[in-house]
């Protein structure tokens, strides 16, 4: 049987942006502001692209910005445009809102996540990211329970990155960050029973520990032997293969050929650095020194038909990778557009993008 495709407008997306923000900033020109009625958008637009039942389109979320934390010593970092997770479950129940994909637990947009979370100096901190995260990963875990929800967990590091925002402080080495992470990914990991999809970067805002394909699946390893199961896996976005100067197709090979791809990844597009990030950092260059592109987060299939026909390569190969399901998370910044047209162009391109590789199979 062929493998099913789910097309999933993440709520964070349709939420109010600048031409080019990256984490606020700039003119707001587009976008919904409170996330109930960015989750009714969403289903006026698989109506409006005539999906039905299982192939409607469905939603993702962060943890704060999106869906308000219940645990109280956080609720003060609620956004006050995000839903609470009790009417999030009441909405897709009823049929009002999609049914979700991901849940994930921010690493921006307030103080002690932008001292860099799991990695920063302050034990306050870690905990918070420890808590956070647990949040995250039960409400994925109870979605997937009630039917309402794939089960799915991002963790994108964001601030967790060598970065430098106090002249005093220098960013942790390699070997330093790379140690507390995996402790903290096996801690957590452990209690919850959960599994955790890593979202890894080059860069922007930071430059990121986990900055190529090499070390995310090199990583995602460490705590998969750790824990003695496939607890970690690759979220591979599109837009990052790019930064890291690789083709997507390769990118996403690598991870199927190394078992960590499972059932999800982020459909988006973006500028190819010019040169392999992991060939420099084979070659001795200092990760600082490295100049990290912007992640620009097109649609899927935008920047030309090369970048087009590695894509589609990509989405090949997933759909040859022997999942019963994989859901498309088309991760776009709509950049001041009308951001319903920008995601309608999207899930088009994954359309056309699976049928041309099913064609010629």
């Amino acid at each position: 049987m062929a493998t099913r495709w789910v097309n999933s407008v993440p709520a964070w997306a349709l939420g109010p942006r600048a031409r080019n923000s990256k984490f606020g900033g700039g003119v707001i020109l587009n976008g919904i502001p409170r996330v109930e009625d960015r989750l009714v958008a969403i289903m006026k637009l698989s109506k409006k692209l005539k999906l039905r039942g299982d192939e409607e389109l469905r939603s993702s979320g962060h943890v704060l910005h999106e869906i308000k934390t219940n645990i109280g010593r956080y609720k003060k970092y609620n956004a006050s445009t995000a839903i609470s997770y009790r009417r999030l479950v009441a909405g897709m129940r009823s049929g009002e809102y999609p049914k979700w994909v991901a849940m994930t637990a921010p690493q921006f947009g307030f103080p002690s996540a932008e001292r860099g979370g799991m990695i920063s100096r302050f034990p306050e901190d870690r905990q918070m990211a420890m808590d956070l995260h647990i949040e995250a990963i039960t409400w994925s875990q109870e979605l997937e329970q009630l039917g309402l929800g794939a089960g799915i967990s991002i963790w994108w590091p964001a601030f967790t990155a060598r970065m430098i925002d106090n002249p005093e402080e220098m960013p942790r080495s390699f070997e330093e960050a790379w140690d507390m992470m995996l402790k903290f990914w096996v801690k957590v990991l452990r209690q919850t029973g959960g599994t955790m999809w890593c979202e890894w970067k080059p860069g922007d805002p930071g430059i990121d520990y986990l900055c190529t394909i090499e070390l995310a699946i090199k990583f995602c390893q460490a705590v998969n032997e750790e824990l003695g199961r496939i607890a970690m896996l690759v979220n591979n976005e599109f837009a990052h293969i790019l930064l890291s100067g690789i083709r997507v197709a390769d990118g996403v090979r690598k991870t199927v050929q190394a078992g960590l791809f499972s059932r999800f990844f982020h459909a988006n597009s973006g500028q190819m650095f010019p040169l392999s990030i992991q060939k420099l950092l084979d070659q001795g260059a200092d990760p600082e020194h490295i100049l990290i592109g912007i992640d620009w987060d097109w649609y899927l299939g935008a920047g030309g038909i090369v970048t087009w026909k590695d894509q589609e390569e990509a989405i090949g190969l997933m759909d040859k990778a022997g999942q019963d399901v994989i859901y498309c998370e088309h991760d776009v910044n709509p950049a001041g557009l009308p951001p319903l047209e920008v995601f309608k162009w999207s899930i088009h391109a994954q359309q056309k993008m699976l049928a041309n590789v099913r064609a010629t199979a």
